[in-house]
């Protein structure tokens, strides 16, 4: 905390340097107590950590905050100075009586406010929603930030992502694809992912870009980044990897998927070409494409004859049984309003459209074109999914570029 209430009903901020000799001074003779709870609390000025305010111990404060580390009271003085030197009315820690929370930073244009919050520590998916719904509900935007040592980087395109680091997700120009920001207090640098395309459940191939403080607006910050890319070819090579070894990305609901296809004598490695296509809304799948475009084929589409037509909502019917089976599971994604998963599936159509493996009839009715062959060797899917995700290459609109300034934020 770096905002406290004085005995004379002042607020004092810290954010501001002081020197530690007049902190000591101040503290001997001023009582300091908490905006939101109003009960006391320390001022804290030692020499090792950032001067701050705490709560006194076996006092819990009305409104939910977790503890701050040095790293992150460092990164939301950063964060406020950046908003002042634009020129935004930016409030340090204001109460929020309406909704009882108390935001890191508050920020207000023209025509938003904006509620930023700089997250550092695990926060569970009920109390983060709840917070940023109790924003939206005052007309006010909620942008989350995460410290930069979440940021795990796989390859030069992949990143790893925990569900956690999903909630973040957070689509700020509709219709724009969702991306997730980080900040580094030590380094001064911002980094912004976009473009999210997940591989597994963990790994994810995405435009890594790198933002000194410096350099970039607010409003830079938010705007979407596109440029253009082939993502079909390290797509395709982390897919001949998953059919070489598709045991080491084992999962809970890997379980049913191995049994349904080992009876029907599919083996894991020979999936059709048509399984495992990025398309731009996969985000809201936390099962692979692989699998969950898999049972659309294993569930549907395999089972209809060539010339035989069917209709979308029966597809959203497959989904929704694998849904309630666990067997395709959805991500939490508080911050992504104006899309749903069912997109995801209906891009994933039309990328088969595209490929000549279905044909559009209708809005809502489709026709199975040709037969969905099962590869028998690794040199024969590898031929197979190279022409569908060459097919797919053809139709991209989204970039998978990394800034050249980009760097490693995790050797702190």
């Amino acid at each position: 905390m770096f905002v406290a209430l004085r005995e004379n009903g002042e607020y004092l901020s810290l954010v501001e340097k002081w020197e530690r000799s007049d902190l000591l001074e101040l503290r001997s003779h001023v009582t300091f107590h908490c905006p939101a709870c109003q009960s006391k609390v320390q001022l804290k000025a030692g020499l090792k950590k950032t001067p701050h305010f705490a709560h006194l111990k076996g006092v819990e404060c009305t409104v939910k905050t977790e503890p701050e580390s040095e790293y992150h009271l460092a990164g939301k003085r950063q964060l406020f100075q950046w908003f002042q030197t634009q020129g935004y009315d930016v409030k340090l820690e204001p109460f929020l009586p309406e909704i009882s929370q108390r935001p890191d930073l508050l920020v207000t244009t023209s025509n938003k406010r904006f509620a930023i919050e700089y997250q550092c520590s695990q926060l569970d998916y009920p109390l983060f929603k709840k917070r940023s719904d109790s924003y939206k509900k005052e007309g006010i935007v909620p942008i989350w930030i995460l410290g930069a040592k979440w940021f795990k980087r796989m390859s030069t395109h992949s990143v790893k992502l925990s569900p956690f680091q999903w909630l973040f997700a957070t689509s700020f120009n509709q219709p724009i694809q969702p991306c997730i920001l980080y900040y580094c207090p030590d380094t001064s640098t911002f980094l912004k992912l976009s473009n999210l395309h997940s591989f597994t459940t963990g790994e994810v191939f995405c435009s890594i870009c790198f933002y000194k403080e410096k350099g970039v607006s607010f409003l830079n910050l938010l705007e979407p980044y596109n440029h253009p890319f082939t993502l079909h070819h390290v797509w395709g090579r982390k897919k001949q990897k998953w059919r070489a070894s598709y045991s080491i990305y084992n999962s809970n609901h890997l379980s049913s998927f191995l049994t349904t296809l080992y009876q029907k004598r599919i083996p894991p490695a020979y999936l059709p070409g048509e399984a495992g296509l990025p398309v731009p809304s996969s985000y809201w799948f936390h099962t692979p494409p692989m699998i969950w475009q898999m049972w659309i084929l294993l569930d549907l589409l395999l089972q209809l004859r060539k010339g035989e037509p069917f209709f979308f909502s029966t597809v959203m019917e497959v989904i929704s049984k694998r849904i309630d089976s666990k067997d395709i599971v959805i991500r939490q994604l508080p911050l992504v309003s104006h899309t749903q998963y069912s997109l995801a599936v209906e891009e994933y159509l039309q990328v088969l459209v595209k490929a000549g493996s279905l044909k559009k009839i209708s809005k809502t009715k489709y026709e199975k074109t040709k037969d969905f062959i099962i590869p028998m060797s690794l040199e024969v899917a590898s031929a197979m999914d190279e022409k569908m995700l060459a097919s797919v290459g053809k139709h991209e609109e989204n970039g998978l570029v990394q800034d050249n300034i980009g760097r490693d934020l995790n050797r702190d």
